[in-house]
């Protein structure tokens, strides 16, 4: 199931000749397993015969540069811990991967650019397979096999991807903003995939399926006074996270974990300097539907940011 990930900078600013330097963490660490909408703990569930667990941690270095005529390019570079444990089963024992991620590169062009006013802009881009993506675990009858979805750094398909963000002032203290991005895959199937590894039933493959992930956030200042509450702001973020059943291009093959997830949580946000902001956000999650093959889904996630404008356009 995908998890809840920032997606850029919530209000963004378009000044050419700016450079900016990111970083971005997001966590998260379940046992809960889902499907449908029905957490399945009980007598017999899956949590007790088989005790699976996921963890996931991404670390985004990223950089942006606004170049001239409303265009803005973008890199961000994810390296990933992820872990898929059972406590019992035939993968009994810990999956686990660490290292780079997929790489992903993006075009933004600002359709409009007012400070007091609305700011949206529309990108493209593509995520690379640089992620270790068919690493293998050796399962209870000694057999290596292919290590699950959620323990893999990498995706092993390159992918299309298209973005959305707006931003405006709704109050004289109240601003709204949305992020959106979807990952369009060619490639209708991945890796091997280990069930089938170790019974020969089932798909052959991973699906190396489409995802969408959007926030809308509302944001206002603590102070309008001067002081350094006046550099905080407090906001309320609602996340849509959705892996489809049927893939937007292409054939739809392999095992996947198709379904949406909600999530709302707060935040909060500090301009330490004119240069530099941090963001922290906790979402949690409020509905989620597995809709084929269940999965472990996270009842929250921790989010922090930082942002550094390194160079500027006056410079």
């Amino acid at each position: 199931m995908p998890v809840s990930l920032p997606v850029g900078e919530t209000f963004k600013l378009y000044s050419p000749g700016q450079l900016r330097v990111s970083y971005g963490l997001t966590y998260s660490d379940t046992d809960h397993y889902y499907i449908g909408t029905d957490r399945d703990d009980g007598p017999g569930g899956i949590e007790e015969r088989v005790a699976p667990a996921t963890l996931g941690l991404e670390n985004v270095l990223g950089l942006e540069y606004d170049l001239a005529r409303r265009f803005t390019v973008a890199l961000e570079i994810p390296f990933v811990h992820t872990e898929q444990s059972r406590e019992f089963g035939g993968v009994q024992g810990s999956m686990d991967a660490t290292g780079l991620g997929d790489i992903r590169l993006l075009s933004r062009y600002w359709f409009q650019d007012e400070p007091n006013g609305v700011r949206l802009f529309g990108g493209a881009g593509l995520r690379l397979p640089t992620g270790e993506s068919d690493k293998q675990f050796e399962a209870q009858n000694g057999m290596m096999v292919t290590q699950d979805l959620a323990a893999q750094a990498g995706t092993g398909n390159a992918a299309g991807i298209l973005e959305l963000g707006a931003s405006t002032t709704v109050a004289e203290r109240v601003g709204l903003a949305l992020t959106a991005r979807y990952y369009f895959t060619p490639s209708a199937t991945t890796v091997p995939n280990f069930r089938h590894e170790l019974t020969g039933n089932g798909p052959e493959n991973n699906s190396d399926s489409d995802a969408l992930s959007t926030r809308l956030t509302a944001a206002t200042p603590l102070a309008t006074s001067e002081g350094w509450l006046s550099r905080m702001s407090a906001s309320a973020h609602l996340d849509f996270a959705w892996v489809p059943y049927d893939d937007l291009f292409g054939d739809t093959e392999g095992f996947r974990r198709a379904g949406p997830i909600v999530l709302l949580g707060p935040g909060l946000s500090y301009m330490a300097t004119d240069r530099l902001s941090l963001s922290a956000g906790l979402p949690f999650t409020v509905y989620r539907d597995v809709q084929q093959n269940g999965g472990n889904v996270q009842a929250w996630t921790l989010q922090f940011g930082l942002s550094y404008a390194a160079l500027t356009s006056s410079e």
